[in-house]
């Protein structure tokens, strides 16, 4: 079984490992400045977790008011930080990672299409104690690979996955610390919070669930505490913000009222 990448998600794909290949050869990766921090502790403190993205751009469309330094100052009510590494359609880098790492104390996800073990060593040397993997990018053993890999270097995995299928597959794997639900519809950059929805009857109780993208406010939080889901990861909502601290504190309250409303 494998999902098949469709549309922009195929060139990102292609590129990234053009873009991987240069890097073997150009990369000089730092010696890890901080001890591992455990990712999904941190999420687990929380009955509903934000992990707060650092966007600067997006093929969707993002109009970041912040840099690094100043949405740093702003997130500190988050439970994490997601780093955007993927430099031509997300603007991001691997120096991000490692400039965060020396200004939080907060687990530090590195966010890109990941292909190649060498993005792994390179998360672990820049300072992320997690690391993103997709269903739509990697099979299913190649995905394993990759997981397998991040472990044995001390870095938890956030599997992300955008079907009902996938969610009931590997929510049940040992290797996955976090599992992510997608909204988005990688062919037309669309986003349905129904797609996240219908996943939540299907995942194991074993898995951390989470919702990635279409999280803007209380609204869609409360609906996903409901559904138990344990957190989001948001971007574009908290990048685009004029207070990401209350815009935090909104969605973990909401959030944890769906999730005590539970019947």
């Amino acid at each position: 079984m494998r999902a098949r990448p469709l549309g922009i998600l195929e060139e990102i794909i292609n590129f990234t490992k053009e873009r991987v290949e240069m890097e073997r050869k150009e990369l000089v990766m730092p010696k890890r400045q901080k001890p591992l921090l455990d990712f999904r502790a941190s999420l687990e403190r929380g009955a509903f977790s934000v992990i707060a993205e650092y966007k600067p751009s997006s093929p969707s469309g993002v109009r970041a008011r912040w840099g690094l330094e100043e949405y740093l100052a702003r997130i500190t009510n988050a439970d994490a930080l997601s780093v955007l590494t993927e430099p031509k359609w997300f603007k991001g880098s691997y120096w991000n990672i490692y400039k965060a790492s020396s200004l939080t104390d907060k687990p530090i996800l590195l966010k890109d299409f990941v292909v190649d073990e060498l993005q792994i060593e390179a998360a672990y040397a820049f300072g992320a104690d997690a690391v993103l993997l997709m269903i739509d990018v990697l099979d299913e053993d190649e995905l394993k690979y990759l997981a397998l890999k991040a472990k044995a270097k001390g870095l938890q995995t956030l599997v992300e996955v955008s079907s009902p299928e996938w969610a009931e597959a590997l929510s049940r794997e040992p290797w996955v610390d976090v599992l992510g639900v997608n909204s988005r519809d990688f062919k037309t950059l669309k986003v349905s919070v129904e797609r996240i929805f219908e996943a939540s009857r299907h995942i194991d109780e074993r898995a951390f669930p989470l919702a990635e993208s279409g999280v803007k406010g209380s609204k869609e939080a409360y609906e996903l505490g409901l559904r138990g889901y344990r957190g989001a990861l948001v971007g574009t909502s908290l990048m685009e913000s004029p207070d990401p601290f209350g815009l935090i504190n909104e969605i973990k309250l909401a959030g944890t009222s769906g999730l005590f409303s539970l019947p």
